[in-house]
C-alpha cells in the first residue's frame, strides 16, 4: 500500500516541461472545496468531544465567564477540573439542555 502511495505521488509530481490541463484544474478545484465544506461543517468536530473547556462551553451556550461560574456553583452544570483548567462533560449540557427544555403547545 506504501509503494502504491508513492507511484501515485510520483506520478502526481508536475515537472517544468509538462502542462496542467482545465479537466485538472477542475478536479483540484472541486477536492479543495470538497475539504474546505467538511472543514467548515466543523462543528461537527466540536460535537464529537467528550470534554469541552470554559471557553468552548460559554461559547456553545452563549454566557459570560461569570454566568458559566454560577452554573457551576448553582450545580446546574457539573464539571471537573485538573490543575487549573475546568472541562465539562458533553453529555451533562446535553442532559442540562433536555431538562430545561418546553414542549410546544398545541
Amino acid at each position: 500500500m506504501e509503494k502504491k502511495g508513492k507511484q501515485l505521488e510520483e506520478n502526481s509530481t508536475l515537472f517544468t516541461h509538462q502542462l496542467v490541463a482545465l479537466a485538472d484544474l477542475e478536479k483540484f478545484k472541486e477536492q479543495m472545496l470538497s475539504e474546505m465544506r467538511r472543514l467548515l461543517s466543523g462543528g461537527g468536530a466540536q460535537l464529537s468531544k467528550q470534554w469541552l473547556k470554559s471557553r468552548e462551553v460559554r461559547k456553545l451556550l452563549d454566557v459570560s465567564p461569570g454566568k458559566l461560574h454560577a452554573m457551576r456553583v448553582s450545580r446546574q452544570l457539573s464539571y471537573m477540573r485538573i490543575g487549573g483548567v475546568i472541562y465539562y462533560d458533553r453529555a451533562d449540557i446535553d442532559k442540562m439542555f433536555e431538562k430545561f427544555r418546553t414542549s410546544a403547545s398545541k
